[in-house]
């Protein structure tokens, strides 16, 4: 072509006159020259390989509603360029992305291949779908999104019947359901249960301890005045008056910690200095031993229930103290 051109140019030049053709000559010399330099700078510089548009088509003309199925998107491109695929961070509307597989990159010929199958599900009535994705290749500044062609997909139709024509059917018979133990529910609320009386214990865990041990000490001092108090109430003999004293040395030696049980009534005044008590405990034995029942009876029963009282609430307060 560029030969043609110069002779052409110099077809031209010859009716011209000599001075004319000598330049002439020169000019078209210098022209065959310049298009010489183009000539091979074109083909010494490689050409550039222009990136086409990626291909995506679904691997099926229709799909199902809520079904998946299965797009593929490949890519040729430079071996030395670098592409990216959509992840799940890109919105595929009107599909939700499922899945993807990765495909190898395959070089043959200086062009590289990259592919991905998406697996896709669709909830939208529209009967033609149509869907393109872009693949990103990486530039000196930022990324260039190409996007593939658009490719449609058809909805199937699983009822082929007008909806309007559709009757809902009634049915009004109850069936019976076998009613269950929900296990994992009864152990979740145990085990809140145990954190709360953790947490209290962690908090009050002393406090309530030491409550509790009051509880049960009164408890049982109001049992034994119950017991003894009935005792007394009814007729004074000397059988009544044996239990009663007995159950009274055994509650002096719970509260005490000493072998009242044991002791003598002189042992128990050397104990417990009172002159009531020695009265009262001479009159018991009295009764007991001698069979001799005192008018005053009562009286000393009685200074037995004080005494015993007078312990309890000092043993009380040395509980409270040492907690």
């Amino acid at each position: 072509m560029y030969q043609n051109l110069y002779n052409c140019l110099e077809s031209e030049s010859k009716p011209m006159c000599t001075n004319q053709t000598s330049y002439r000559n020169k000019y078209f010399a210098a022209m065959r020259i310049v298009f010489s330099c183009i000539m091979f700078f074109y083909w010494l510089i490689p050409q550039t390989v222009i990136a086409q548009k990626p291909i995506g088509r679904f691997l099926t003309d229709s799909v199902e509603l809520g079904k998946p199925f299965d797009y593929a998107l490949s890519y040729y491109h430079s071996p030395s360029a670098e592409v990216f695929f959509p992840d799940t961070t890109y919105n595929f509307y009107p599909f939700e992305m499922v899945r993807r597989n990765y495909f190898t990159t395959s070089t043959v010929n200086n062009r590289s291949l990259d592919s991905v199958v998406y697996t896709l599900v669709t909830f939208d009535i529209s009967k033609t779908q149509r869907f393109s994705l872009p693949v990103y290749v990486l530039g000196k500044r930022d990324c260039t999104a190409v996007y593939s062609p658009l490719d449609s997909v058809f909805l199937r139709e699983m009822i082929k019947t007008s909806t309007d024509s559709l009757m809902l059917k009634t049915d009004t018979k109850l069936m019976p359901l076998e009613q269950q133990v929900n296990y994992p529910k009864i152990f979740g609320y145990l085990l809140g249960l145990l954190g709360v009386l953790g947490i209290i214990y962690a908090f009050f865990g002393k406090w309530l301890e030491k409550r509790y041990r009051l509880f049960l000490f009164a408890r049982r001092h109001r049992e034994f005045t119950n017991t003894y108090k009935k005792i007394t109430r009814g007729t004074l003999d000397s059988s009544n008056i044996g239990r009663a004293l007995v159950m009274w040395k055994e509650h002096l030696e719970w509260l005490e910690n000493r072998p009242y049980t044991s002791y003598t009534s002189k042992e128990i005044i050397n104990r417990l200095p009172s002159e009531s008590l020695e009265e009262s405990l001479r009159d018991v034995d009295t009764a007991i031993y001698g069979g001799i029942l005192s008018t005053q009876m009562p009286v000393a029963m009685n200074v037995l229930l004080e005494k015993a009282v007078e312990l309890y609430r000092k043993r009380r307060e040395e509980l409270l103290l040492n907690a």
